[in-house]
């Protein structure tokens, strides 16, 4: 079976070298062709990729590339502003354990007892609704042009963990829900609860290595990697993904151009959260990356993007946080909160708030503990400005933790 596996991965990915230029940044007039009914794809969606197709520029400066894991390993040290490419990245045995194909997740998901998905379906008045797992295999087994588009954007990694080292490694959240593991459970209960210890930090609690003690946090990686399933044609128009994360993304099979903003700055995000994706001649230009099996791509919170699918595509990707983003990614989930679906396509949830908080509670331990400068949470106590009224308690207590380390920083400056 791995056998397979790798074939599978191996011959899609020649397949595609030998279709397609594989350049870092396409220019307008990419050629492929969405092969579909007239009825299929709404009007309006085909004028949005023409418009945004035909503002794409050909500028390598508009993304990093990287090659090698120091490079990728120092742009996540830094709070990187333009999204990051690493062509071929997740070869096998990196994707090692995931399905490799459309049929093969299907069967995996029939073996957990799974028999629908959630399915968006823009070609419907209703577009999102269940499907069962007999009919979408009939769909992706059907003539190109025959079915509508269908995206499935839900579906939690259940398989194999495999979000890429590099990012493991600087990930803010993976540490701080094995920080709050090690708290005796009577201490992390207040922590969930979002309840400040009385008289002593968290810092100051007795934590323990032992195998014996039970953990007291969730720390399921499936929690934030996902897998994506698209049919031929489908098209996510302008969002931002939710709740502040970084994303990273790599293309299993089938192959996605990825449009994204030309100059991505703070702008960018506020842009989107104004104008949604009716106005694309807003931003200064856009560049298309075309993602084909095993190539990396890792946003920066708050990215502007839309994709298209010009043949049945599977992927893998999931969020994540980093210290030196952290200010941009509580920026970023305020402008979602301000703009709401017109800025993404998920609402933000309550576990995404107490995920910030666990995080803030981290930031705040390891200031008091000297192990980061009170420089590296400048960004952190600038964000607070971004908030507007209170919404609800977890809203309440992340803006308390922010002032609470902004006092913390204030006292290394007396």
């Amino acid at each position: 079976m791995e056998e397979k596996q790798t074939a599978i991965f191996q011959k899609s990915r020649e397949r595609r070298k030998t279709k397609i230029n594989h350049q870092d940044t396409l220019g307008p007039g990419l050629p492929f062709q969405l092969e579909l009914n007239s009825n299929a794809v709404p009007q309006e969606k085909l004028q949005f990729l023409d418009t945004i197709d035909r503002m794409c520029k050909r500028d390598q400066t508009g993304i990093v590339r990287v090659t090698r894991i120091d490079e990728l390993h120092d742009h996540l040290q830094r709070p990187f502003g333009k999204p990051i490419l690493w062509r071929g990245y997740a070869k096998e045995p990196r994707l090692h354990g995931l399905p490799l194909s459309i049929p093969e997740l299907l069967q995996k998901l029939r073996l957990l007892g799974i028999d629908s998905l959630e399915v968006y379906n823009y070609a419907r008045t209703d577009s999102n609704y269940t499907e069962t797992l007999d009919n979408i295999l009939d769909h992706f087994q059907a003539p190109p042009g025959t079915r509508d588009p269908l995206n499935f954007l839900d579906i939690r990694n259940f398989f194999a963990s495999r979000v890429p080292v590099e990012i493991n490694e600087v990930d803010l959240l993976r540490l701080a829900r094995r920080r709050h593991g090690t708290m005796p459970a009577p201490e992390f209960k207040k922590s969930r609860l979002h309840v400040a210890p009385a008289d002593n930090s968290a810092s100051e609690l007795k934590r323990s290595a032992s195998k014996s003690q039970k953990l007291h946090t969730l720390m399921d990686a499936a929690d934030h990697e996902f897998l994506l399933l698209s049919s031929q044609g489908s098209i996510s128009t302008l969002h931002g993904d939710t709740a502040g994360g970084a994303t990273f993304i790599t293309v299993i099979s089938g192959r996605k151009p990825w449009y994204l903003p030309r100059n991505m700055d703070r702008e960018a995000s506020e842009i989107l959260a104004t104008f949604g994706s009716s106005t694309p001649e807003t931003y200064n230009g856009f560049i298309k990356i075309e993602l084909l099996p095993g190539d990396l791509l890792i946003m920066p919170p708050g990215c502007p993007h839309a994709v298209a699918t010009p043949e049945h595509t599977l992927a893998f990707g999931g969020s994540f946080y980093t210290l030196p983003h952290l200010g941009s990614s509580l920026r970023v989930l305020a402008i979602q909160d301000r703009a709401g679906t017109i800025f993404s396509n998920e609402d933000i949830k309550e576990q995404d708030l107490i995920n910030f908080i666990e995080m803030l509670v981290t930031c705040k331990d390891l200031l008091q503990e000297n192990i980061i400068s009170p420089e590296l949470l400048a960004s952190v106590v600038s964000s607070s400005m971004c908030w507007g009224a209170v919404k609800n308690k977890q809203q309440r207590r992340i803006q308390e933790l922010i002032q609470e380390i902004q006092g913390e920083i204030e006292k290394r400056f007396d």
